[in-house]
Order: C-alpha cells, then structure tokens, then sequence
C-alpha cells in the first residue's frame, strides 16, 4: 500500500516498449518545446503515483496533473495546499493549513468531500493517522521536487483514502554537495526561513538535511460585524527538520532512511483557543534489480503524533466574542507502523509492466479529553482509545494488444480490524467489540492513441475508505452539546467510472475528463433524539453509515507554452455533489453535499529564465456554497488574483516578492457553525531571498 517513490521503485519507464506513435508524438513535442526555447520536460513531466512506476504524464491511462519544483516555488503562497489549490478536482478548505484548526485541514476530490483522499510523502502516509487532515507545513516547499495529483478511485494501488484520489509529494533528492537558504518577511509579521544542506561526493552514501522555521502573527479572521473584544489574529509558527541519507550498496541495491521531525503552535481567533503538534516520523526502504531485469522494493515507516487542543466557551450571562473559558483539553497520543514489499517487472513489449505487492499498517491511538465547567473545576474525563490493523495485497498489468491500445488493470484485497477499542463517555463506558471487513477494489484503464497528438481514455474502478479512529472513538463537547463517535461504522465504498481525452500538440498539453461516482455508506452524523441524549446535555450528534451520494463532473486542464520562457495553464472543475439518500435525515435528500463548490476555475501565466526577471499571476474563483448538508452555513464565492516576480542574478542569487489577494477581495471563507464566520486572507505581501553554494 505504502513505499517511497523513488526510480527503480517498480519498473522504470525506459524499460517500456512504447508504441512508434507514442514515441513520435513525444519528439514532436521536443521539437516543439526547443523551438520555443521550452525545456522538453516541462511538456510532458513523469509521473510514478499513477501505477507505482515512472511513466511519462503524456500517455499515462488516468487523470494526473503534476505540479513541479519551479512552479511551487514561484507560486504566491506560504504552504502547499495555498500552491494546489488551483488543481482541478482537488478539493481543500479555502483557508489555508495554517489559518484554521488542524482538524479541518481536509483533502478530498472530484466532490466526495470530507477527507477522501490520499496524501503521501514519497509514498508515505502524511495524512494525520488519528483524524485523517492533512497538516501541510509538515512539508516545507523548499524541500519538494514535484507534486503528483492522480484523480479518481485509487484504493487499488493505494488503499484506504485514496478513492477519490492520491497526492504524492515527492521531495528532492541530494545529486550534489551544496548550501542552499532562503529568508523571507512579509504582512502580518510573517517571516520564513528555510536551510538546506548536501553532502554528495560519491555514489554511495548521499546525504542532505533541511530545517524550516515558519512564523506568522496573522490577522483577525471574525467577520467586523461579529468582532467582540477576546478576538484576536490567528498566530501559528513551525519548525521542521529532516536528514536523508540514499545510499548505493552496489549497482543493484540502492536504498535511503529518512528521519522528519515537526512542531508547530497555534492560537486560534481567541487568546485560550490554542493547539500545538509534535511529530516525528522515520521511514526507509530498499530496491534490489533482479536477475532478468524485475525489482524488488521493500519499505518501512514509523510515526509518532502527539496532538493538543483547548476549546473554548462562552460563560453564561456573556454576550459571545466578550468572555471565554477553557471547556476541555483534548491529548491525542498516536503511533502508525507500516510496510510493504512490491514486486515489478517486463515480460516483452505487449505486456511491459506486471506487479505484485503486499502491505500491512497498525494504528494505536488513544484521545483523552479533560472537561472543565466555567469556574475551571474539572467535572469529568472522557476517554476514546482503539486500534486499526490494514493488510492487503495487490495486482497490477499493463498489456498493449496493438501498438496504440493500452489496457491497465489491477485489483487489490484489503483486510481491515478494529479492536481494543475502549470508550469512557457521557452514558457509555467498557470495552467496545471489534470489528472487520475485507474488500476488493478493482480498477481498469483504457488509453487509445488516436493519432499521434490525441489520445481517449475510459475506467471504471471500485474504492473504499475506513472509519479513521476519530470517527470510532473520539467524543467532543460543549457545555450543553456533545458530539459522539460510532465504533460500530463499517467503512464507505465507491463505485466509478469516467471517460475522457488527452492532447499533447506540440507546446500544448490538455486534459478533459467526465467523472461519476457513487458513495455508499457515506459516514457522516445525525442529531440525537432527547432520549439519547446523556443527562445534562440538550442537544448532540452521533456519527453513523447513512445512504448514499451521487458525484458527477467535468474536469478540464490546459498547458500552453505559447512563447519563449511563456507558460499559460488554465483549469475548471465542475462537481454535482448530490445527496441521493440518507434516511435518518431525509431533508438533506437532493441537496450538495457540505463544503464542495459545484464550480471552480482558474488561470494561470507565468514567466521564466534561468537568469533575469521571473513572474507568476493566477486568478482563483470558487463560487458560494455551503459548508453543511443542511445548506444552513453559506461561504461566499471567492475570486482572488496573486503574483510573484523574481530576479535571478545569477545561478546562485535571486530575490523574490509574493502578493496574495492583491486586490483585496473580503469574503468569508470558513463557515463552521463552531465559531463565527470568518475571513479569507486579505492583502498580503512577502519579500526575501534565496541563495545556493555548491
């Protein structure tokens, strides 16, 4: 399920035997690219996320997008989620990581909502292994090579959250000793600082290590209106550090060990609403060529998450916005183990790539949350602990049965256990049973080379995705509300397919994809009847498996190199999200479903020399919707331009300026109903430099 992306990972791509119409479209575009003064491989970027191999984005058989090193660093933003979000299908909140509560940082795609995608670190996990968010500092952009978008049912490589979809960000490698840094310090007191550092005199032992600090005072978020006297900027800093080390042992094994450590603290919109992070994660592998010319990948990872957060309230007789007190502090203690083992090779040019692979995972979480009433006497703990086991094989096969025709299959059996579950709650206390559930997620791929510049492709595949340990056994409370968890959810399934076409002509690349999907089982919650309720609470929820929901769209992609150092990239995505059955709460039946747009678009120009001015403007839109099923929590349309410029002295010098929302543009951006409306980013302007040595 799990590895570090790195070539020989699998198969590498030269060992394909690709079609001579492949072949010829791929010079085509070379010769293209160089008579417009374009480097061959921003034209057709590789992609390694798609099928566990190194395969060109060209003619790779499913929707990908793969956003590189270049355009990270240029693009107007302080974390990467501020960089993806402009990626067709992807769906993340319209606040950034670092401007809201961790566990709203959600990731999902092709409008599933909630947190229904993968995000990997080099193939490893880096969605949180208790609440499933995404916390996107973990990942400092300077340390990125390229990020790869792989859209639609992916739990047949991939496993649990990948059904809508897999994010790999895969980090640079050390290929030659230098000294790199960056500094930068812009609105809000935001200032960043980045160092970098390889050792890379010979083939056997590389080694590179990186240290971020981030820090911002933020800015007030509540809308002016709402704006009482506790509110104050939501203030966040982080620091991370990481040592690589990839060594050769020999010409045929090849190997690295990873050691990432993060920690960040945050207040959050009042001055007792705080959380903090420390993490730290190890993760290795190692490649052997086998006689014959197959592979052989094994990869280990171990994370240890230590998470805390005070909620706040409002004491009685205290207008909102004018008082507060800490109501509960939640310790959230997680480890996640994991490894997999994946087998590749090329049988002959009809049939050039056949995989296996095997993997297993062990979460261990436990949520202890101590509630407090308004005097600051501590009147009860609440107690959620249990244990998630993932086993699961797969099997994948590329077979071209004519020269333009590729057939991609693969299918994956997955086996998933609850147990030693434990709740200590308001009107239930003891151990809860375990439970399991075995699935089979299969997925094939068409691709057919029309000509040379024009590609059709079709799927259909089956996914899944398990109830995280904060849907099974964390409770969550106000003092007259409380919000109960389900250890007896069984995990959501899909099922899909989609149709659609590529075009690689000359300087232009595109993609158009039409999507539909069904989520059944969609975990979601209901409200507590008054007899459900425990004694002293006059309202709550309780998580539950509830019918079902239709997802139909249209995504469309566009990259154009349409003059020297010129680069246009447009993208659009519609998504009809519709709630098609929930029996427990019929009036959300035909609503979109909480906190998925039905349409978004952006465009994007940029400009780039290796030496001399560089540029970057995008304009951004999302149009309103609502951040519940209930359509009772609006979030406003947002349309927001920002730019960069850069000035490269020279290979080792630049000097860069970042403005997000340069226009200004006010709109609520987060919509919870936990707290009151709140803004997105307002102007915002950050300036620094970077520097290389080698």
């Amino acid at each position: 399920m799990y590895g570090r992306i790195a070539v020989p990972c699998c198969l590498p791509a030269r060992a394909y035997a690709w079609p001579a119409g492949v072949v010829a479209a791929a010079l085509t575009g070379v010769a293209n690219a160089q008579s417009l003064g374009v480097e061959p491989h921003q034209l057709a970027p590789v992609v390694v996320t798609a099928t566990r191999s190194e395969r060109s984005v060209a003619d790779v058989p499913l929707s990908a997008t793969v956003v590189e090193r270049e355009q990270i660093l240029n693009t107007p933003a302080q974390s990467l989620d501020d960089v993806l979000r402009t990626v067709p299908s992807l769906n993340v909140p319209n606040l950034a990581a670092y401007q809201q509560h961790p566990t709203a940082n959600s990731v999902s795609m092709r409008g599933l909502g909630g947190i229904r995608a993968l995000v990997l670190l080099d193939g490893v996990p880096l969605n949180d292994p208790f609440f499933g968010y995404v916390q996107w500092s973990q990942v400092p952009m300077e340390t990125i090579d390229r990020v790869e978008v792989v859209r639609g049912g992916g739990s047949n490589l991939w496993g649990t959250y990948a059904m809508g979809g897999v994010v790999n960000i895969i980090t640079r490698p050390p290929e030659t000793t230098e000294l790199a840094g960056d500094a930068g310090y812009g609105s809000y007191r935001t200032y960043r600082l980045n160092g970098y550092g390889a050792l890379a005199s010979n083939e056997v032992l590389k080694l590179s290590a990186n240290v971020n600090y981030f820090n911002t005072a933020g800015y007030n978020q509540v809308v002016p209106d709402q704006r009482g006297p506790i509110y104050v900027p939501t203030a966040f800093d982080a620091v991370n550090a990481q040592l690589t080390g990839n060594f050769k042992v020999s010409p045929n094994l090849s190997g690295f060990l990873r050691v990432n450590y993060y920690d960040n603290d945050q207040t959050l919109i009042t001055p007792l609403s705080t959380n903090a992070q420390r993490t730290w994660n190890v993760a290795g592998g190692m490649t052997g060529k086998l006689p014959g010319g197959s592979s052989l990948t094994g990869t280990v990872f171990y994370t240890n998450d230590r998470f805390r957060t005070d909620n706040t309230a409002t004491p009685s007789g205290v207008p909102v916005g004018y008082g507060e007190f800490v109501s509960n502090i939640h310790n959230t203690p997680t480890t996640d183990f994991g490894a997999s083992l994946v087998w590749s090779t090329r049988v002959n040019e009809y049939l050039p790539l056949v995989s296996f692979g095997a993997d297993y995972r062990l979460i261990d979480g436990e949520d202890v949350a101590n509630i407090y009433d308004e005097t600051g006497v501590q009147i009860r703990t609440d107690i959620g602990r249990g244990k998630q086991q993932f086993a699961g094989g797969f099997a994948q096969a590329s077979v071209f049965p004519v020269p333009a025709l590729e057939i991609l299959a693969s299918v994956r059996y997955q086996y998933w256990k609850n147990f030693d579950g434990f709740l200590s709650l308001p009107g239930f206390t003891g151990n809860v049973p375990d439970k399991t559930a075995t699935n089979w997620s299969p997925r094939l791929s068409l691709r057919y080379e029309v000509v040379p510049q024009f590609a059709l492709r079709a799927a259909a595949y089956e996914a899944f995705r398990a109830p995280n340990l904060d849907n099974l056994y964390r409770a969550f409370s106000t003092p007259f509300g409380i919000f109960l968890p389900n250890p007896a959810l069984k995990p959501e399934t899909l099922t899909g397919w989609e149709v659609g076409f590529d075009v690689q002509a000359g300087s232009v690349r595109s993609q158009v994809t039409y999507y539909d999907n069904t989520l059944k089982d969609l975990i979601t919650s209901r409200n507590l009847d008054v007899t459900e309720l425990p004694g002293g609470f006059f309202f709550g929820t309780v998580n539950i498996n509830a019918g079902e929901a239709h997802v139909r769209g249209v995504e469309a992609t566009l990259n154009w190199a349409f003059a020297k150092g010129w680069n246009a990239i447009l993208g659009y995505n519609y998504a009809d999200s519709q709630i098609t059955s929930n029996p427990l709460d019929p009036t959300t039946v035909g609503n979109q479903q909480g906190g998925v747009p039905r349409n978004q678009a952006s465009v994007g120009v940029s400009y780039s020399q290796p030496l001399g001015w560089q540029f970057l403007a995008r304009w951004r839109w999302v149009e309103k919707f609502f951040s519940d099923n209930a359509q009772t929590l609006p979030v406003d349309q947002a349309s927001v331009v920002d730019v960069s410029g850069a000035y490269r002295f020279s290979r080792r010098v630049e000097v860069f300026a970042n403005i997000q929302n340069l226009f200004n543009y006010k709109y609520v951006a987060d919509n919870s109903g936990f707290n009151p409306p709140l803004l997105g980013l307002p102007f915002s302007l950050f300036a620094g430099v970077r520097g290389r040595f080698d």
